[in-house]
């Protein structure tokens, strides 16, 4: 990976403030955020359960041999 492309990963992590660049000298030293990274832990963990719970209906309803279009509402 070049130098460019994690100086363009880092800046993405910045903005959304999962780390934070702090100089020295020439040197940028980058920190992680452990509370923000918690919260995005959060967020990404209620996603999966939701999207676990969508997969597991599907497979429920491809189990019983049902399609969306034959089943009786």
């Amino acid at each position: 990976m070049s130098f460019a492309a994690v100086q363009k990963h880092v800046a993405v992590l910045e903005d959304v403030r999962l780390v934070t660049k702090e100089p020295r000298g020439r040197e940028r030293m980058v920190r992680g955020n452990p509370e923000r990274i918690r919260q995005a832990q959060r967020l990404l963990d209620q996603f999966e359960e939701i999207w676990r719970s969508r997969i597991d209906r599907l497979e429920a309803l491809l189990a019983d041999g049902e399609t969306p279009s034959t089943q009786k509402g």
